[in-house]
């Protein structure tokens, strides 16, 4: 940025220069355009960041890879026909905003106050960078990292591989934790200018990123989850949301789709897990049929299975079937819970607190340094997921009574459910833990089973070429068998 703005200067002076022969001349406010920022507004630039989050807590494409929902009608997308996906946006959007608040307040804090404290706005800007980058390695495996958002510095930015990228991230957070001094922060509609809750925050997802870990690094894991316990993590009602509003402008994602189509369902694969282990979370992540049709005037390709719950009857939408001439009203439709996102509760969750315990349970099933014991920490998580979606009290004591002993695969298909509209987390925690045991699309289209990365762009594959070629290398080519450094197993 200084070089920059020397080239600025030193034009300037040039030009000066060519002038000095000429009349002098007092063109006062003649060239100003008074509508013209002069300077970025830090402050918005973070706002801009947090508006792409909706893309990743409200992402249908991992929902579907899970089986949390089906598609109804138009079901190329689970039964995976898309391989190749982009990933440029986030480098020349919320990412480089975000840089650009680090960049500006590294170099010159004193003209940027009037959004917040130089130290709260590099701190939150490098916490949601964390965000980001993570999000990404985990689809995408090896991605630019430590050359990017160079901006004209490096167009073409080599690929770090997923475990650099991750100590790299590691060491963004502890570096974002100690920059938070409390000292104000306009903007954040997400806090509210909090240190403490940015911390908890930063520390909630060194937790979870350090748990991902586990099976490729358990040392590092180790120490990361404990570092994360010591700075104070999320607690019972503490979870973090997205604060979506009713406003065109920033409402659900969800409400969005089904204004004007109803293309997605609660999936069979979900709604008969639910049915077979009595978990009454059924009655709130799924709705009821409208009617049992399945096979009327033989349109339909697959035959939906209906069974009544409590004098209710439920048929999840069969999952990854080309055409299946199935109707909405045939099939458990979403609940409103959903479409139209509560905001203290379901929609829009980047961490909830029942993740938060079964990680605690996983940790302490590994033997590793943490309170309590897995057994404790897994009745705590079910327990606050029964909470988080409204579950009564009765009914999840009931349950819990009935899931015996914590195991990693108990914990892993709690977690499952628990995570359940949290598709980017619940998919990467599948394909991590392997549990519970899901079978590919009836239909698939591409791969041999359930994709476990996604492919690079079309447009990063040509634009940079060489460095791409080196990650396709290291992998088998495009395709969505490979799994990333830490899917181990």
């Amino acid at each position: 940025m200084k070089t920059q703005i020397q080239k600025i200067i030193g034009l300037l002076t040039i030009s000066s220069l060519l002038f000095v022969s000429c009349e002098t001349v007092d063109f006062g406010d003649e060239n100003l355009n008074p509508n013209r920022v002069s300077k970025a507004n830090t402050g918005a630039l973070i706002t801009g960041a947090m508006r792409s989050i909706p893309g990743l807590v409200s992402n249908v494409n991992p929902l579907l890879l899970i089986q949390h929902v089906s598609e109804i009608t138009y079901n190329d997308s689970s039964c995976y026909e898309t391989i190749q996906w982009n990933f440029d946006g986030y480098y020349t959007g919320p990412l480089m905003d975000l840089q650009t608040v680090i960049n500006l307040n590294t170099e010159d804090p004193a003209s940027y106050t009037s959004s917040g404290s130089a130290g709260m706005q590099m701190g939150v800007a490098h916490l949601l960078q964390v965000y980001y980058f993570q999000k990404m390695t985990d689809r995408w495996g090896a991605i630019p990292y430590s050359e990017s958002l160079k901006g004209v510095d490096n167009l073409k930015p080599k690929f770090d591989d997923q475990k650099d990228i991750y100590m790299g991230l590691f060491g963004q957070i502890d570096t974002a934790l100690g920059l938070l001094d409390g000292g104000g922060l306009n903007g954040d509609y997400m806090f509210g200018g909090s240190a403490t809750s940015w911390k908890k925050f930063g520390n909630t997802m060194k937790m979870v990123m350090a748990l991902r870990i586990s099976d490729a690094d358990a040392s590092t894991a180790r120490s990361k989850f404990i570092e994360a316990h010591n700075g104070g993590v999320i607690g019972a009602g503490g979870d973090i949301h997205y604060p979506y509003t009713a406003a065109d402008a920033n409402d659900a994602p969800w409400q969005d789709r089904f204004q004007s189509r109803d293309d997605f369902a609660s999936s069979d694969t979900m709604v008969e897990h639910l049915i077979a282990s009595s978990d009454p979370r059924l009655h709130v992540y799924a709705v009821p049929v409208e009617q049992a049709g399945g096979v009327a005037g033989g349109a339909a390709k697959v035959v939906v299975n209906y069974t009544t719950v409590d004098g209710k009857v439920y048929g999840g939408m069969p999952y990854g079937v080309l055409t299946p001439g199935i109707l909405q009203s045939w099939v458990s439709y979403l609940p409103d819970s959903v479409i139209r996102v509560s905001a203290a509760r379901q929609g829009g969750m980047l961490f909830s607190y029942a993740q938060v315990a079964l990680c605690y349970a996983e940790a302490a099933q590994k033997g590793w340094s943490v309170p309590g014991t897995a057994q404790s920490w897994y009745e705590a998580g079910i327990a606050a997921s029964m909470t988080q979606w409204g579950v009564s009290a009765a009914d999840s004591a009931t349950y819990i009574a009935s899931v015996g002993a914590a195991s990693i695969q108990t914990i892993a298909t709690e977690k499952w459910k628990a995570l359940y509209m949290q598709g980017e987390e619940a998919w990467s925690e599948w394909r991590r833990l392997d549990y519970p045991v899901l079978v590919r699309a009836t239909d698939w289209l591409t791969g041999t089973g359930i994709p476990v990365r996604l492919g690079y762009g079309a447009y990063t594959a040509s634009a940079n070429k060489a460095n791409h070629d080196a990650a396709v290398a290291k992998v088998s080519g495009y395709s969505q068998d490979s799994r990333v450094w830490w899917d181990t197993k």
